[in-house]
């Protein structure tokens, strides 16, 4: 009985983790969003075409969205000169006045886009915080998982060095 319980524990583990999401065969096309930046600029999701980008719904009231976001920027650090971008999603209502501080409290470098009204995370169809997508470079979601990861542990790290070819 043990190990069955152990077995189907591991199943679960793998068959939620982004890894195994990600090396999922279908593909369904990534919609296309505007946000402004925390700087004013505007981003669309398609100007990172070509890349692998990681696309991360949170808000700074999230608690787990506050967990994960240093293993995010450890993940940005070690892979933001290969063929990858992160994009961080922010879903507070009172945009850049609040996302600031939070950003230099944490020592945030990754891209910080504004979702006041909701429009990419409603296009995704995201229902809870934090929710990530893994885009390929042809623009389809290849993977998805709700909940806080730590996108710095070692099986995380060889996945994506794997998925970008290092």
């Amino acid at each position: 009985m043990k190990k069955i319980a152990l077995f189907f524990c591991l199943a679960c583990a793998l068959f939620f983790s982004p890894i195994a999401l990600a090396q999922s065969e279908k593909t369904v096309p990534a919609p296309d969003f505007t946000l402004k930046s925390l700087s004013g600029e505007e981003v669309s999701l398609s100007q990172h075409r070509g890349k692998y980008v990681l696309v991360n719904f949170w808000a700074t009231w999230c608690g787990p969205c506050k967990m994960e976001m240093p293993s995010l920027e450890t993940l940005y650090q070690r892979f933001k000169s290969k063929n990858f971008s992160l994009l961080a999603i922010s879903n507070d209502m009172f945009g850049a006045k609040i996302v600031e501080p939070f950003i230099k409290a944490h020592g945030l470098s990754f891209p910080i886009l504004l979702d006041q009204q909701l429009q990419a995370s409603n296009k995704f169809g995201v229902v809870s915080l934090p929710t990530t997508f893994m885009i390929d470079p042809k623009g389809n979601i290849i993977g998805e998982l709700r909940g806080a990861e730590d996108w710095a542990s070692p099986d995380n790290l060889l996945y994506f060095e794997n998925l970008l070819g290092n």
